[in-house]
């Protein structure tokens, strides 16, 4: 309400989804104190609780089903370059990491087609549960660079990270200051 205007309750709704899942229902390391706040009113507007809500909203954005390998890892995947090294970092969101490891076999065949079409170098996917808060990650490529920046050893190109959900603070600066 900064200036002083009347937010309706379906507004208030959808800021509020849009803070929930940009932080990960608060949880994420890149959440705010303004967050917070501004959550909690929305919230008030909506009438709404924020954790029933919220998770009802992350679960139902979580169906990853009807996504091909090829689609899910470009969901939310971007490219970075260090000291000339290529890499990508590729997030999906799940309620459970398991369900999508079904399809590792194919999951790993669409990151190396991407990396040999894109030259790219290290390809990390982070599949995020976001009920728990951890990641496991899908490591194709330079895999030492990603066992170094996580202190990890990899089996069957994967590991498993606690409390890691942040791409921007949990695992760029973590690959960057490897390289």
């Amino acid at each position: 309400n900064m200036n002083k205007v009347e937010i309706p309750s379906k507004i208030a709704g959808l800021m509020l989804s849009a803070i929930l899942s940009d932080t990960l229902l608060l949880k994420s390391p890149t959440c705010t104190e303004k967050d917070i706040e501004a959550a909690k009113k929305l919230a008030e507007i909506a009438n709404v609780d924020i954790n029933t809500y919220g998770l009802e909203m992350l679960k139902a954005g979580t169906d990853l089903s009807d996504f091909t390998p090829d689609e899910l890892i470009n969901i939310d995947s971007k490219p970075f370059t260090t000291n000339g090294v290529k890499y990508q970092a590729a997030q999906v969101n799940t309620a459970s990491i398991k369900d999508v490891l079904k399809d590792q076999a194919n999951i790993e065949k669409a990151m190396n087609n991407f990396m040999e079409k894109n030259g790219v170098d290290l390809f990390v996917l982070m599949i995020t549960d976001i009920i728990e808060n951890n990641s496991q990650i899908l490591v194709l490529g330079k895999q030492e660079i990603a066992e170094k920046a996580f202190n990890v050893k990899l089996e069957n190109n994967s590991a498993f990270l606690p409390g890691v959900v942040s791409r921007k603070k949990q695992i760029v600066p973590q690959i960057d200051s490897v390289l």
